[in-house]
């Protein structure tokens, strides 16, 4: 009886410790934002700006993490026209 009793704790402990580190498809890595940093098209010129810019506005996201723009100088220029963002 005291061999079932063992074998019994045993194939308890193993069963929970399966669980505990079973893969589990919750932990899959979601793919990287593509709109979360400002790409370098976006800084070298003005038309990479506005492309982006448009980009942003077409995929809005309430869930996105806000973008850190600390480091970002955007370019300008004095002979390209004013143009909208669409």
């Amino acid at each position: 009886m005291k061999r079932f009793t063992s074998l019994l704790l045993v194939a308890t402990a193993t069963t929970a410790l399966a669980g505990c580190f079973g893969g589990g498809g919750d932990d899959a890595a979601a793919p990287a934002d593509p709109l979360a940093a400002v790409p370098d098209s976006a800084v070298q010129s003005v038309a990479g700006t506005l492309d982006y810019l448009a980009v942003l506005n077409k995929n809005p996201s309430d869930t996105r993490e806000p973008i850190d723009i600390s480091a970002v100088v955007l370019p300008t220029s004095d002979t390209t026209e004013p143009a909208a963002v669409e």
